[in-house]
């Protein structure tokens, strides 16, 4: 019986260069979609929209507040408080000097909101009148497309076109 010899034969494979080109294609393909789909704008966005439900949220429990028959003793008149200082806490001793827990009810929300990114450019902000038993909460929003509209003071009221500013009296922070 003879062996048979060892004769090469014509493989089916992909050869490095076609390889390469297939990597090259699907590598701008990706490069389209993360340009497409654009995460920092969505991120953005995302973080806009806890800005809007956090304000909501505070007005809401100021609202409670001052409808309990609550006064905002500790609040000095020409004061802003920012979400930059302080701690979370709703006893009175977080950034913002009230006590929720006064509400009879209990204290509508279990922390302070603090900013997504609570930096030098987003932060939240609030102003009190202790006499007239006003206020104002104020936040910057990043994506400017999807939120421009609320913070234009013909929109919001206010008296910043920079700011989305809520409250009793938007006055107060100039």
């Amino acid at each position: 019986m003879r062996k048979k010899e060892f004769t090469p034969s014509k493989s089916r494979g992909f050869t490095l260069i076609e390889l390469l080109i297939v990597i090259a294609i699907i590598a701008l393909l990706l490069v389209a979609v993360v340009v497409v789909i654009n995460p920092g704008k969505i991120i953005s966005k995302s973080r806009d929209s806890s800005r809007l439900s956090d304000t909501t949220s505070l007005v809401s429990a100021l609202n409670l507040y001052l409808a309990d028959g609550k006064e905002f003793t500790s609040v000095i008149a020409g004061t802003i408080y920012t979400s930059q200082t302080g701690t979370l806490k709703v006893d009175g001793t977080g950034w913002l000097p009230i006590n929720f827990g006064l509400i009879s009810s209990g204290s509508p929300i279990s922390r302070l909101p603090k900013d997504p990114t609570n930096n030098a450019s987003y932060y939240y902000r609030f102003a009190g009148s202790p006499t007239a038993k006003t206020y104002e909460v104020d936040t910057k929003f990043e994506y400017s497309p999807d939120y421009t509209d609320r913070m234009l003071n013909t929109n919001d009221g206010g008296s910043d076109d920079a700011w989305y500013e809520v409250g009793t009296d938007l006055t107060l922070i100039p």
